[in-house]
C-alpha cells in the first residue's frame, strides 16, 4: 500500500524543535506522498505581504525536504520513481493564492520551485469568494485570468475553499480536471465547506478526485465525530461516485481536533487505514489511501 494525502498544513508548524515530517503526519507503516500546503489567508493583508509569506514558506519546504530526505515530486516521471521505489515524497501546494496576480513573474518562479496545486482562496480575496462568504461574488476577473495562467503551467486547481458560485465559475473557465483536496459531502454534513452532490459529480466526470477531510465539523453536523461518521462519507462517495474518486485529504495541522480515536502521538494515516479496513475490502482501501490520487497525479502533473 502507498499512502497519498492531498492536504496537510504542517508547513505552518515547522520550527527548530518540530520539522516538516512528524510521527502524526506521515505513515509509520507505508511509503507516503504528502501534499504540503502553504496556508496564506487574506484577512485584510496587502498582496505584497502575502507574496512574501508564500516565498518564505516555499524556502522552508525546500530546505525541509532536503534535510529530511523527502523526495519532491514535480512531474509524472518523478512520481513514478517515488512510488516504484517506495520513497517518502511530497508535492508543493498553495492554499490561498491571493496576491499572486495575473502577469506576475512569481508564478513562473513558484512553478520552477515545485508548485503543482493551488487554491485561489481560503477566505474571500481579490480572486474569488470563499465558501464562508454570504456575499457570493464568485470568481473575479483577476481570478479568472489567474485560472488561465495556472492552467497553462499545468498547475492543478484546488476547489476546496471556493464558494458555490466560484466553483461553477472556475469550471466554466477551465476544461482541465480539478481536485477538492480536503472536502467532504454536504448531503452527509451540511457545512458549506462540503461539496454538493452536483459539485462532486462534476469533479468526478472531469477525472478529478476528492480528499476525505477528517475535521469533525466537516464530518458531522454535531461538530463531534467518530469512525462511523467517516464511514458515512466513504459510503456516500462509493455509492454516488464509484471507487475511483475518493482519496485522503486529512487536513492535518490545519484543524483543531480530530475524530474520536485519533491523536497527535501516532500516524493519523495509519489509524485511518486501520479503520477503513474494518469495513471495506483491501482493494477499496488501497484505492482511497493512495491509488486514486496516484492515478490522478500521473495523468495531470
Amino acid at each position: 500500500m502507498y499512502i497519498v494525502d492531498t492536504h496537510c498544513d504542517s508547513l505552518l508548524t515547522v520550527s527548530a524543535e518540530r520539522g516538516l515530517a512528524n510521527a502524526h503526519n506521515i505513515s509509520a507503516k507505508y511509503p507516503h506522498l504528502q501534499l504540503f500546503a502553504e496556508f496564506v489567508p487574506c484577512q485584510g493583508m496587502p498582496a505584497e505581504y502575502r507574496r512574501k509569506k508564500i516565498f518564505g514558506m516555499t524556502d522552508v519546504y525546500i530546505a525541509e525536504c532536503q534535510r529530511l530526505g523527502i523526495f519532491p515530486v514535480r512531474d509524472t516521471q518523478e512520481l513514478n520513481y517515488a512510488v516504484e521505489n517506495g520513497l517518502s515524497a511530497s508535492i508543493l501546494a498553495i492554499e490561498g493564492g491571493g496576491g499572486l496576480l495575473p502577469g506576475s513573474p512569481e508564478i513562473d518562479m513558484l512553478h520552477r520551485m515545485g508548485l503543482r496545486v493551488m487554491s485561489l482562496c481560503w477566505d474571500s480575496n481579490e480572486l474569488a469568494a470563499s465558501a464562508w462568504d454570504k456575499d457570493d461574488y464568485g470568481l473575479t476577473k483577476e481570478g479568472g485570468d489567474l485560472v488561465d495562467i495556472l492552467s497553462a503551467y499545468g498547475i492543478i486547481l484546488d476547489v476546496s475553499h471556493l464558494s458555490d458560485k466560484a466553483f461553477y465559475d472556475l469550471l466554466e473557465r477551465t476544461a482541465y480536471p480539478v481536485i477538492a483536496t480536503h472536502s467532504n459531502f454536504r448531503d452527509v454534513c451540511a457545512s458549506p465547506r462540503n461539496l454538493t452532490l452536483d459539485m462532486a459529480k462534476r469533479i468526478a466526470m472531469r477525472g478529478g478526485i476528492i480528499g476525505l477531510n477528517i475535521y469533525p465539523a466537516f464530518l458531522s453536523d454535531s461538530g463531534k465525530a467518530n469512525k462511523d461518521d467517516i464511514y458515512r462519507h466513504v459510503d456516500y462517495a462509493l455509492e454516488k461516485l464509484g471507487e475511483d474518486v475518493l482519496c485522503f485529504g486529512c487536513d492535518i495541522d490545519g484543524i483543531e481536533e480530530y475524530p474520536e480515536g485519533f491523536d497527535n502521538d501516532s500516524s493519523i494515516h495509519d489509524r485511518l487505514v486501520d479503520i477503513l479496513l474494518e469495513r471495506y475490502s483491501e482493494n477499496i482501501v488501497e484505492k482511497i489511501a493512495g491509488l486514486n490520487a496516484i492515478n490522478f497525479f500521473k495523468g495531470n502533473l
